[in-house]
């Protein structure tokens, strides 16, 4: 992703609904393409949708939609993302298991990216693996961990070029009060670019109304707010970030558990 969004450098990385991009400790709402062992939640199907824009730039796009299905046996989650414009396009496709043991939770994670180059170039692609763990280290707090292309892979885009693909590092806490507020901390490293400073609150204010504030630093402080709507097993997240330099991110969200 881009240096104003989330430690990480590629486009077609989303970012996830929690505030700030704080997935890494969070276990109630998985994304995937972030911490795979939060795809350990109540039993059934759960599906989403989302789209994000960065700065108000049409070519500044990524797209994403998941599906996952949980039991006490299986956990198992699918996703694809989608960022381009005519002349670049980037691609990728995931699959998810995890494991709960208990208070700790695994979960491994396989991608494939694709790159469009234009027309001369063609289309190049790679594997890229994700790893992650959670361990609830007392019921209302959790720690997680988690590794986006954990070995630093690169793709050839030709004979003579190979691109360093992001390889993203990350370290999450969360702590629980009531089940009314999450307040979050994370803290990532992205060997092609730099580290990243995160934390916020949700804060559940009605029944069916979630609040979020929360701040990170990445070469500049970026301010990020957001609301959640819930209405039984539906869920509306609209995401907001404003750079100082580079302008505002925008996100929306729509899921659904069954």
């Amino acid at each position: 992703m881009s240096s104003a969004a989330s430690g990480q450098v590629s486009n077609v990385l989303p970012t996830c609904a929690n505030i700030a991009n704080m997935q890494t400790a969070r276990t109630d709402n998985w994304t995937c393409f972030h911490n795979p062992a939060s795809l350990v939640q109540d039993a059934g199907w759960q599906l989403a949708a989302q789209y994000e824009n960065r700065y108000f730039l049409p070519s500044l796009n990524t797209a994403m939609l998941q599906v996952g299905y949980t039991n006490e046996y299986v956990n198992v989650g699918v996703g694809y993302a989608f960022f381009g414009y005519a002349k670049y396009q980037e691609m990728m496709a995931g699959v998810a298991l995890a494991r709960s043991f208990g208070r700790f939770s695994i979960g491994l994670q396989a991608n494939y990216l694709t790159l469009y180059c234009g027309d001369e170039l063609g289309y190049k692609g790679t594997f890229i693996p994700q790893i992650g763990v959670t361990v609830h280290v007392l019921p209302e707090l959790t720690i997680g961990v988690h590794g986006f292309n954990p070995f630093v892979q690169t793709i050839a885009i030709d004979d003579q070029v190979r691109r360093r693909l992001p390889a993203v590092y990350s370290l999450g806490l969360d702590y629980r009060w009531k089940e009314v507020l999450h307040w979050s901390v994370q803290a990532d490293y992205d060997v092609n670019n730099t580290y990243r400073i995160a934390t916020g609150v949700e804060w559940q204010a009605i029944e069916r109304l979630v609040v979020k504030v929360g701040v990170y630093y990445q070469q500049q402080f970026v301010g990020c707010m957001g609301v959640a709507v819930t209405w039984d097993r539906l869920r509306l997240d609209a995401n907001f970030e404003l750079h100082p330099l580079l302008g505002v991110t925008c996100q929306g969200r729509i899921g659904v558990k069954i």
